[in-house]
């Protein structure tokens, strides 16, 4: 897949520009739909506020009623305690009993006008304060509006004031996701990468460059020379003559030949692989030779490896789950894998790579965050997306696992800086 990673390298210029165009039309609609619901949250608070004032209405009305009722009812205890005086001659305790009741009558009237005063009181300090909190959420809203305009209006000056360096003479770098390992230097903990895959060195190369120390992996033979003679002088790096895997064993690496006239495929060694998956039209398995695997674990335990290892990558030829699954119980800030799709050449038998498997196994391992920078088949189109297994069909690339989320926003950061991005919309 290398050689067909730089077959199908964009326009980048073109790329950038298109990436622009989306941003701020993301940005707009990111706007609109924030203003939005900051606006049904004023109208839900203001139903809310007139509902309440119903509700006090309704209480108010209520309780004045029931003590206009009981003022009447002491008001008629006095006036028939006067009739009676003025027409009958009544004893002094039935007397001293009318006036008793008509006392505890003004009493009991005086305490409910006082405890409704307290409620009224209370009610409206309530309305006040609901007042104020749509106040104050008008003012929030129109914070974000004025906040909203002015990324923005930031954003308009970026762009005319040309803040964007673009890079059309790619000869000295690597792919995209190589350069995004080569950034993401600065914000993993540790300075050690393992380059699963390294054929002739050229990840690798990169990695050092970057700053990395590099542990490789090689299994065949005449390209594990080839990758000691080209960088086993350096101090930093290491070549290891074997492949990665799930379990310690020998096992056949399928040897790739191009039938193709032209020899379309250049060096058919970059896709010689683990396991008899499918391939593209011209390319063949034609011969195997047993090499020795061993796992990630393992090779922890025996000291073989350090312990503390920034990233991880991955790119086994459909051989990458089972490199994950010898990882043990070790993590690493970083992981990255190469992916096929079902309906990609290289995906559509006999992989070990799909999205839906590698996903749902790196969530065990506590990786909860994951980029996916994706090129259709046959397409130089290339793009990303976040947090879903979903392949697009015919697609292939990479997908980089993120244990901080601190590390996956840095890299969320720069592909929206360098890729368009895809969004998944009803």
């Amino acid at each position: 897949m290398k050689r067909i990673k730089l077959l199908v390298r964009n326009n980048v210029i073109i790329r950038r520009l298109l990436f622009l165009k989306q941003l701020i039309l993301g940005k707009l609609e990111t706007l609109i739909l924030s203003v939005q619901d900051l606006n049904r949250h004023a109208d839900e608070r203001f139903v809310e506020l007139q509902e309440t004032g119903n509700t006090i209405l309704a209480n108010t009305r209520t309780v004045l009623e029931n003590e206009v009722f009981l003022l009447k009812s002491s008001v008629d205890t006095v006036q028939a305690l006067t009739t009676s005086l003025a027409k009958t001659e009544i004893s002094e305790a039935h007397l001293i009993q009318l006036l008793e009741r008509s006392s505890t009558a003004v009493e009991t009237s005086l305490r409910s006008f006082s405890e409704l005063r307290e409620r009224l009181t209370e009610l409206s300090e309530r309305s006040r304060e609901l007042c104020q909190q749509v106040t104050d959420n008008q003012n929030e809203i129109h914070a974000k509006v004025i906040a909203n305009h002015g990324l923005l209006m930031g954003m308009t000056k970026d762009i005319k004031g040309m803040k964007y360096k673009f890079v059309s003479d790619l000869s000295g770098f690597q792919s995209t996701e190589i350069e995004l390992l080569s950034y993401l230097y600065s914000y993993v903990p540790h300075r050690v990468a393992i380059d699963v895959g390294a054929n002739q060195g050229d990840v690798a190369s990169r990695l050092l460059e970057a700053g990395y120390e590099v542990y490789s992996f090689e299994p065949f033979p005449p390209i594990f020379e080839r990758l000691r003679e080209r960088l086993g002088h350096i101090s930093n790096f290491h070549a290891m003559p074997f492949a990665l895997g799930s379990a310690e064993e020998t096992r056949n690496l399928h040897l790739a030949d191009d039938l193709t006239p032209d020899n379309t495929y250049k060096d058919p060694t970059l896709y010689s692989s683990l396991i008899p998956h499918s391939l593209s039209d011209g390319l063949v398995f034609k011969d195997t030779i047993p090499v020795s695997i061993k796992t990630i674990e393992g090779l922890h335990l025996r000291g073989e490896l350090p312990s503390e290892v920034g990233i991880v990558k991955i790119d086994a030829e459909g051989f990458d789950l089972e490199v994950i699954k010898g990882m043990g119980d070790f993590q690493y800030p970083v992981v990255m894998a190469e992916f096929w799709d079902p309906g990609c050449p290289f995906g559509v038998s006999g992989t070990l790579n799909y999205l839906r498997d590698m996903v749902p196994v790196m969530r065990g391992k506590n990786y909860f965050w994951h980029l996916v920078i994706y090129r259709i088949w046959g397409s130089d189109d290339i793009s990303f997306y976040a947090n879903s297994m979903f392949s697009f069909d015919g697609s292939w690339g990479n997908v980089l696992f993120f244990q901080d989320q601190v590390v996956f926003l840095e890299a969320l950061k720069w592909c929206f800086s360098a890729l368009p991005a895809t969004y998944f919309t009803s």
